[in-house]
């Protein structure tokens, strides 16, 4: 059987508490009632005075981070600083009012005290539930300081926002390296001496050369030793292609089909993304087309920079814009393909190395461990 506490509010404790005592005091004239109807009049003409003065030299500034992801938490900080000389400020809650962040999924920054010609850092947490840009706007600041009888509030509107990257789910750890290591070209070699297998040129012998280095025939026609110098070889190449060229009220969904046409295209922006973020976290040069909407294709690139600018083109896709027909991949591309439909596999391509997918394997391609994981945190709560 769980505990929980009855909700007590300050404000009506006091309001039951003087309509008890008024009464009685103003009819009944008895001394005792009287002084602490007085009393009870006093705590509240001085708790009003007080919540005015503390928001009245409060200024706030909001401070948004990069980027959010949907479902995972985003953190707000604000700088709450106090323009008075000689009243501190105690009890300061800032809170979103902006459409799109219900309370929820949401928690408050709290302050416990701002002292006179202080700037003090706080912090709130949103969990958001879609991608795209996520409005910031009308910004409350509360207080209920010293008894909490009479909270009293300010609104600022200070329009902001942040983009928010779609979900990204931990996939199986075999589905990039099928896509990649489905044929030879996912990998390539670097005009570059390294360590590889492909020839690069030649080189005097150094110390640490083993026989296999050693072009035995040109050091017979030159009487020196020379070595093989060897390619540097490159990291497998992955390109992801995203189908969106069908609009989508002409999905082929059924109606009596639990996910609707919309969810089926969000949720093939999100099988992209997983797929970008699991071929950047095991080094792969990743890039990405979009098809159907007016989007730049990404070159086959590696690096965090570089996979934060395809999660942002992902995001800041508009699924209500008018659909345009399928434009050309870069050819003679030496690198796995995978190409990712939100309702059907419509082959529209000429490479029978491409992997084709559909939204509707997202739940199969999820990584079963994390589906453990949550279950039990579900059990635990």
């Amino acid at each position: 059987m769980s505990k929980r506490t009855l909700p007590v509010s300050a404000p009506i404790i006091f309001v039951l508490l003087l309509f008890l005592v008024g009464p009685a005091a103003l009819l009944q004239g008895n001394n005792p009632l009287l002084w602490m109807l007085c009393v009870f009049v006093v705590i509240g003409l001085g708790t009003l005075l007080t919540t005015r003065l503390i928001l009245g030299g409060l200024q706030v500034r909001r401070v948004l981070p990069d980027h959010g992801a949907v479902g995972e938490p985003l953190v707000v900080g604000y700088e709450i600083s106090r323009m008075r000389r000689w009243l501190p400020a105690f009890d300061v809650t800032v809170t979103e009012r902006s459409p799109g962040l219900t309370d929820e999924h949401s928690c408050p920054a709290w302050i416990l005290h701002v002292g006179p010609r202080e700037t003090v850092h706080g912090e709130g947490v949103f969990v958001p539930l879609q991608r795209g840009r996520l409005q910031f706007n009308l910004m409350e600041i509360r207080t209920g300081f010293p008894l909490g009888i009479i909270p009293r509030r300010r609104s600022m509107s200070v329009p902001q926002d942040v983009l928010v990257h779609p979900a990204i789910i931990r996939l199986r750890s075999n589905v990039v390296r099928s896509i990649v290591g489905s044929g030879a070209v996912g990998r390539r070699g670097v005009n570059r001496h390294g360590n590889g297998l492909d020839y690069f040129g030649t080189r005097p012998v150094r110390t640490g050369d083993g026989l296999r280095d050693i072009a035995w025939k040109i050091s017979a026609r030159r009487d020196s030793l020379v070595a093989i110098e060897r390619a540097r070889p490159s990291a497998p190449r992955l390109r992801v292609v995203l189908d969106l060229s069908t609009p989508t009220d002409k999905l082929q969904v059924s109606d009596d089909e639990a996910i609707p046409a919309r969810e089926l295209e969000e949720r093939a922006i999100s099988l992209a993304a997983s797929i970008l973020r699991d071929a950047s976290g095991r080094g792969y040069d990743a890039g990405l087309s979009v098809q159907g909407i007016r989007t730049s294709p990404h070159q086959l690139r590696g690096g965090t920079r570089h996979f934060g600018r395809m999660l942002a083109t992902l995001a800041d896709l508009d699924l209500d814009q008018d659909r345009r027909p399928w434009a050309s991949l870069p050819e003679r591309e030496r690198a796995g393909l995978v190409v990712i439909h939100p309702d059907r596999v419509r082959r529209t391509l000429n490479r029978q190395d491409a992997w084709h997918l559909t939204a509707r394997q997202l739940d199969e391609l999820r990584d079963p461990s994390t589906e453990e994981s949550g279950s039990s945190e579900e059990a635990a709560a």
